[in-house]
């Protein structure tokens, strides 16, 4: 009996990604000027920020319902595989409810993760998941480890603008015309129940790169021989994460070669917009 991994587009690995790696991929769904997109399959990227910053209204996501699961559950199970899901937090969306749902009627088949996490996080149970896959671990034992590595890997993002902070109600119309002014580029985290919150609201680039650096060193710097994921909302050949790695030399050292970095999906990509930067990483023990 083989295990099948099953993530959500949230983890924002690619369609291509999934399938080099054999993994299941089950799209949220984000909503533009009218038009519904299954995350990155109708709908790459690179299109969604021009689509974005062109539509002054904001847009919504929405979570894989149980029924979609539930298909792609019945069939690897008659393909005869055990299941690991791994979901966007259950503090951010309703997708992991939805996969336990439907994994209630495969008891001791399909073990759901609630990452707590998303985007790069969750790649970084992704990346785990795929290494003890590989090495023989049964479901139950993946699950087992997955379960106590969600409660470590630790995720920062920061934002560029304030605009879909904005647009989301996260912050006032004053506080996004005032913090734009000041330059402000805030630093949020995922805290233990997986909901976001706002560590820190430096002014500039070269300060956001510092604060969100110090943030790491307070987790105790960064474990290499775990996973460690980045992804950006934007282009990745425009240099922003090229510079946010200069100016963090001292975090990252002569590993960066063992960093996977991706684009910034849709689903968080419409509540943080372009330019964001998130970074997610086992810590070292302290």
């Amino acid at each position: 009996m083989s295990v099948k991994i099953i993530v959500d587009s949230a983890s924002d690995i690619t369609v291509g990604y999934a399938e080099a790696n054999n993994i299941g991929f089950a799209p949220l769904k984000t909503s533009l000027a009218g038009t519904e997109y299954r995350d990155g399959i109708d709908i790459k990227p690179d299109v969604f920020y021009d689509k974005l910053a062109a539509n002054k209204e904001l847009a919504h996501t929405s979570q894989v319902n149980p029924g979609e699961f539930a298909d792609l559950f019945e069939k690897e199970i008659e393909g005869g595989n055990d299941l690991v899901v791994i979901t966007i937090s259950s503090g951010l969306s309703g997708t992991y409810q939805s996969a336990c749902i439907a994994a209630a009627e495969y008891p001791d088949r399909v073990f759901v993760v609630d990452s707590l996490s998303a985007t790069a996080g969750e790649h970084v149970l992704i990346e785990r998941a795929i290494a003890l896959r590989d090495a023989g671990k049964t479901a139950s034992e993946i699950f087992s480890e997955l379960d106590a590595l969600r409660k470590k890997t630790r995720l920062f993002v920061r934002v560029d603008t304030l605009e879909y902070l904005k647009r989301g109600g996260r912050i006032s119309k004053t506080s996004a015309v005032v913090g734009g002014f000041l330059g402000i580029r805030p630093i949020l985290t995922l805290n233990a129940e997986g909901k976001l919150e706002t560590v820190g609201k430096p002014r500039g680039t070269i300060a956001s790169h510092k604060m969100m650096n110090d943030r790491i060193e307070a987790c105790g710097g960064i474990d290499f021989s775990m996973p460690v994921v980045i992804t950006y909302a934007g282009d990745l050949a425009d240099g922003t994460v090229q510079n946010y790695l200069a100016d963090s030399t001292h975090i990252y050292g002569n590993n960066t070669d063992k960093i996977k970095i991706g684009q910034l999906g849709c689903v968080i990509g419409t509540h943080t917009g372009p330019g964001a930067i998130v970074v997610s990483f086992v810590p070292n023990k302290k």
